[in-house]
C-alpha cells in the first residue's frame, strides 16, 4: 500500500491571518518539520512562486504531541489544498 501524504493526514482551517494545517493522524513530527523547513527554504515544489510570495510566515508547532503548521499571509484554505495535492512527500 502506498503511504499517506500530508493532505491525507491533515485538516485545514482558515484563520484571520492565514491558514493552519492540523495533523490529525499519528505521524513522525520530524517528517512534518522537514516539509516546513524545505518549504521555507524554497526547496519544495508544491507552491507556485507567486503563492510563496504571498506567505509572510510559516511555522511548525508540536504542542503536547498535537502537530500543526501555521501559515500567515494572503492565502486561503483553497490555495493550500491545491498546493498540498502536488506534494509527493510520504509522511506515514
Amino acid at each position: 500500500m502506498e503511504g499517506k501524504k500530508i493532505k491525507d493526514v491533515s485538516e485545514l482551517k482558515q484563520t484571520e491571518d492565514g491558514v493552519v494545517i492540523e495533523i490529525k493522524e499519528d505521524v513522525d513530527p520530524q517528517k512534518i518539520e522537514q516539509i516546513v523547513e524545505n518549504c521555507k527554504a524554497g526547496k519544495c515544489e508544491c507552491m507556485s512562486n507567486e503563492m510563496k510570495a504571498r506567505v509572510s510566515f510559516m511555522n511548525f508547532k508540536n504542542e503536547n504531541g498535537k502537530l500543526s503548521i501555521e501559515l500567515k499571509g494572503d492565502i486561503s484554505k483553497e490555495d493550500l489544498e491545491a498546493s498540498m495535492e502536488k506534494s509527493k512527500v510520504i509522511v506515514k
